[in-house]
């Protein structure tokens, strides 16, 4: 079986929806949602003690979708009062997990799917998305039948600038940011596993969950326009750019952490987490 692993090596962008021609079958589809629970695509954001502004950021973006989307933020045993009068649906956990939002991410997703949502989008409380982000994952799912949907990210410094407006690394083929997927109904088993990744693989979860979409079968349709904005942490990004990185940023120990804990998993743990069976 292959690793799961690869390295990690502001000014706004607007960026025009590549795939008009979906426009009616997209609309139609959203047009059926009258009187569900939750619309027929549902962004989910788990956060634990971001700031309020970078919280209302990444609310925004979704409330700025070119198509009605609903907003699921998950409290991770910290929940901010001022988000319970966004327009938003919150849920709030009991306690903190620290696990990298693994758990509360999956949740929101279930809770999505239970509440009607044909799709649902993935955006951390510290990065934003472009307007079409949203349409154009699903229009490239109806355009292919895909169970999952991959578009491709803008790196942006701590300070939300530009760092990269097309971040090679996070491709769609070899790795997808957990912010740059749609799943759709037929991938719900994905959901799941985000609630069940043991808390030590949580510094390169998106690296396990992007493994197991890859082999279990599912079929991936990917945009390649950088709809989803990431403010990087990682140093590396800064350093493979020629830049000095900023206070704050952090090096690979805690992926580092994972790798090494993959490597003591029983094989059949392993299987189950990537193939869904042992």
């Amino acid at each position: 079986m292959g690793e799961a692993f690869h390295d990690v090596d502001g000014d706004k962008m607007t960026i025009q929806p590549v795939l008009d021609k979906q426009s009616t079958s997209i609309t139609n589809f959203l047009a059926s949602n009258v009187g569900t629970q939750v619309r027929k695509i549902a962004v989910v954001t788990p956060y634990y003690r971001e700031s309020l502004h970078e919280l209302l950021l990444a609310h925004q973006s979704v409330l700025a979708q070119d198509i009605a989307v609903t907003h699921i933020m998950v409290a991770d045993g910290h929940p901010n009062p001022a988000v319970a009068a966004w327009d938003a649906q919150h849920v709030v956990l009991p306690a903190a997990h620290r696990d990298a939002g693994n758990f509360a991410r999956g949740v929101g997703a279930l809770h999505a799917f239970q509440g009607g949502a044909e799709g649902v989008c993935f955006l951390d409380a510290d990065n934003w998305l472009e307007p079409n982000h949203v349409s154009s994952l699903f229009g490239a799912i109806l355009r292919d039948g895909a169970d999952v949907g991959v578009s491709r990210r803008a790196l942006r410094r701590l300070d939300g600038s530009v760092l990269d407006p097309l971040d090679p690394e996070s491709d769609g083929l070899r790795f997808a940011d957990t912010g740059t997927v749609m799943l759709r109904r037929t991938a719900v088993a994905i959901a799941a596993l985000w609630t069940t990744l043991p808390v030590e693989l949580s510094g390169a979860g998106d690296q396990f969950i992007w493994a197991a979409v890859n082999n279990r079968g599912l079929k991936i349709a990917r945009t390649d326009i950088p709809t989803m904005n990431y403010k990087t942490k990682w140093a590396v990004h800064y350093a493979g750019r020629g830049e000095t990185p900023p206070q704050g940023a952090v090096d690979l120990t805690i992926v580092r952490r994972s790798e090494v804990y993959w490597q003591t998993l029983p094989d059949a743990d392993k299987r189950r987490i990537v193939l869904g069976h042992a």
